[in-house]
């Protein structure tokens, strides 16, 4: 399949994992929800800095600097860090501002894609009988949340908003009530963004990745979806063997730059 664009890519990951709250500020969007996770509060740094206050002479670039401090006033307001998702869609300027004042990068990330059909054509002997719904349910949430959730009930409520947030397919292993792994297919106009995949630690080594991956990838031919995209974490090198004997291969990257005044 064709390389597709990063900036593509950062589009459709910002509609599969919406944040609850999002503001333009030119090409970027400021992106909120309450703190729980990067993805979803992050500043999406797609293209040249926006202009702040006046606009440039002709020929003269907007100030990197002056975007910057825009968007630190944002999540200040919000008392939340200043983080940015940083791309080969971004400003060659981003990176260097950032550096400059002392930003952190880290979660460097890998985004891989695939035709769905080559996916759907695998593991058709599943280790488990798997489930494909519309809906996200208590049991499904309570799986992925024992294996990576984050924090408390109100980071949980806010995850099942962010889940919710747009229409997804959502498989599990196992019974309905309590899975043994699960995972979520972004269903976003032709393309599936593939989240969430997570076993019980009792259940590993069972192929059940493999196998949600795959009965995804079939349902989804039902909802027109073609072509699928996943993010996983560059250093993740089991999670990539995996993805890529699938079929997917790679397309893209980012990492997260973030605020020395996160404390973290």
């Amino acid at each position: 399949m064709d390389t597709p664009a990063s900036a593509l890519l950062d589009r459709l990951a910002d509609r599969a994992w919406p944040a609850l709250e999002s503001e333009p500020l030119g090409s970027w969007t400021l992106r909120a929800a309450g703190g729980v996770t990067k993805r979803a509060n992050s500043v999406l740094a797609i293209g040249e800095a926006p202009a702040i206050g006046e606009a440039p002479a002709i020929g003269e670039t907007p100030a990197i600097g002056e975007a910057v401090d825009a968007a630190e006033r944002w999540y200040a307001a919000r008392g939340l860090p200043t983080v940015f998702q940083v791309s080969p869609s971004a400003s060659a300027a981003l990176a260097p501002e950032l550096r400059r004042r002392g930003y952190r990068s880290g979660s460097a990330t890998r985004i891989l894609v695939a035709e769905r059909a080559a996916v759907a054509s695998t593991a058709q002997d599943a280790a488990a009988a798997i489930t494909v719904a519309t809906a996200l349910s208590s049991g499904w949430l309570d799986t992925w949340w024992a294996v990576d959730g984050r924090g408390g009930d109100p980071e949980r409520r806010t995850v099942e908003r962010i889940l919710a947030g747009g229409p997804a397919l959502y498989a599990w292993a196992g019974t309905a009530e309590a899975p043994d792994a699960v995972a979520r297919l972004a269903l976003v106009g032709e393309w599936g963004g593939l989240y969430a995949v997570a076993t019980l630690p009792s259940a590993r080594r069972r192929g059940l990745a493999r196998a949600l991956t795959a009965a995804l990838a079939r349902e989804a031919g039902e909802h027109g979806v073609g072509r699928l995209w996943l993010q996983v974490l560059a250093d993740n090198s089991g999670a990539i063997a995996l993805y890529e004997s699938l079929g997917f291969v790679p397309a893209s990257g980012y990492t997260y730059w973030e605020s020395p005044q996160s404390g973290r």
